[in-house]
């Protein structure tokens, strides 16, 4: 089923909407803290907001919603950010936070990002790469080439080109949100360019990966993604 890519966009533009006839939405804000009795009422309202339950996010949530979904996390980051599918070209598909950090995703296979850390301009990989197509793990290839890029001090950016060797590991029973999931470790050791780094993915039998964990620069490092809901079409 393909996802709902607008809604997202909706519920952005609804966010952003504000009363007071016109009134700049940051001076609004500065007055509310401000203005008389605004600290105390302040107060009761982190209160009140600390004494919720917290939201706990399940995959029949998550499905409900009618979005491609990804989390990911960076450094010592535990909760991680959502990014939603926001547009699709072939098989490169566009996420992003309601910050506006976005990800671009070929399969589970990250060729971009922005405003996440360091930002990756592109990436490029052979063909087989079994991070960007679904592969079962028994059917990975030993080898595959990648070039990534970001940017340097020339138009076309600083390139960095490394050859990754997979290696299978063993199975790995992986707790994710609500649910847990068997799946097998593969690793993807990659070097080239002055450059050394060591990917691992949670990989399903049917050849999905679940859970991530990818090089996306020199600057930046690592990044661990879930693919909470692949996008995919009708």
């Amino acid at each position: 089923m393909k996802k709902a890519l607008g809604a997202l966009a909706l519920l952005t533009a609804l966010g952003a909407c504000t009363t007071g006839g016109g009134t700049n939405p940051v001076v609004q804000a500065v007055w509310q803290k401000v203005k008389p009795g605004a600290r105390a009422a302040a107060a009761e309202a982190e209160a009140e907001a600390a004494a919720r339950p917290p939201i706990v996010v399940t995959f029949e949530k998550i499905k409900a919603t009618g979005l491609a979904i990804i989390r990911a996390r960076v450094g010592g980051d535990t909760k991680g950010v959502m990014l939603y599918a926001r547009s699709a070209n072939d098989n490169y598909v566009t996420y992003a936070s309601q910050l506006m950090q976005t990800m671009t995703l070929k399969g589970s296979l990250i060729t971009a990002s922005r405003a996440i850390g360091y930002d990756m301009l592109a990436l490029r990989s052979d063909d087989n790469d079994p991070v960007a197509l679904p592969t079962p793990p028994q059917d990975w290839p030993e080898r595959v080439s990648r070039d990534y890029r970001f940017a340097g001090d020339t138009p076309g950016g600083r390139l960095i080109s490394v050859n990754c060797k997979f290696v299978k590991g063993p199975g790995f029973e992986l707790a994710l949100l609500d649910k847990t999931f068997d799946t097998t470790i593969m690793q993807g050791q990659c070097s080239g360019d002055g450059v050394r780094f060591t990917n691992i993915h949670l990989v399903q039998d049917d050849g999905q990966i679940l859970r991530s964990v990818q090089w996306i620069g020199p600057d930046q490092g690592m990044v661990e993604i879930d693919i909470l809901e692949p996008f995919t079409y009708d």
